[in-house]
């Protein structure tokens, strides 16, 4: 690796670090408030100034008929999307931000975990999904779910009828970095997405501190 990629990257790691130190911080809001994220906004990229579409930082793939996406919603992530998609990622994370907090009490976290929306979806014409079969592969450890959170109605029938998509928030061990290539397992299938994904991230964020100064 060249200086400049390494450079590169570990830009990226920082952000990264900095959105988890300060979701720490605000772990403490009182019930029934949503976490608070402006204290670290001035260590981010500033939302409103990225191109980027929710695809464009998804882990997709495929197995036993059924489409399984991942996104995450760290800020340092969404905050390098489209405005229309950073504020409807945002909105999402900040109004299930009570629960979130609860489910890492209730494991015994001292960070805020890993948020991920996760969604599957068929084009056949019925098809079965295991939930908590949705697996990370992090520098050698493997994550399940700590807490799975419905948003769609018919979520706990886990079967798909055509087209249709079924999803839920998921919360995984804050222990998952970001910033280093990671990989997603379902029904024997693994993929390695993240690892073009980081090169797509941090290009962007150089454009996106680049349009906020000018």
């Amino acid at each position: 690796m060249n200086r400049s990629d390494w450079t590169g990257w570990s830009t990226f790691a920082l952000a990264i670090g900095l959105a988890a130190c300060s979701a720490t911080q605000t772990q403490q809001a009182p019930a029934g408030e949503p976490l608070e994220l402006e204290p670290y906004a001035a260590s981010l990229p500033p939302p409103g100034f990225g191109t980027l579409r929710q695809d464009a930082f998804t882990v997709a793939l495929e197995s036993q008929r059924v489409l399984v996406k991942l996104t995450p919603l760290n800020e340092a992530v969404i905050r390098l999307a489209a405005p229309d998609t950073y504020q409807r990622l945002h909105g999402l994370g900040v109004a299930h931000s009570n629960w979130t907090r609860e489910q890492a009490e209730r494991a015994g976290l001292r960070q805020d975990p890993q948020v991920f929306l996760v969604s599957f979806f068929t084009r056949n014409f019925q098809a079965a999904y295991s939930p908590r079969d949705v697996q990370v592969l992090s520098q050698g450890i493997l994550y399940r779910p700590l807490g799975i959170l419905p948003l769609t109605p018919e979520w706990g029938r886990e079967q798909l009828k055509q087209e249709e998509t079924q999803s839920a928030l998921y919360l995984f061990d804050p222990a998952i970095d970001l910033s280093v290539v990671f990989s997603v397992e379902y029904g024997g299938v693994r993929a390695f997405d993240w690892s073009g994904i980081i090169r797509t991230l941090e290009a962007e964020r150089g454009r996106v501190l680049s349009r906020a100064k000018s």
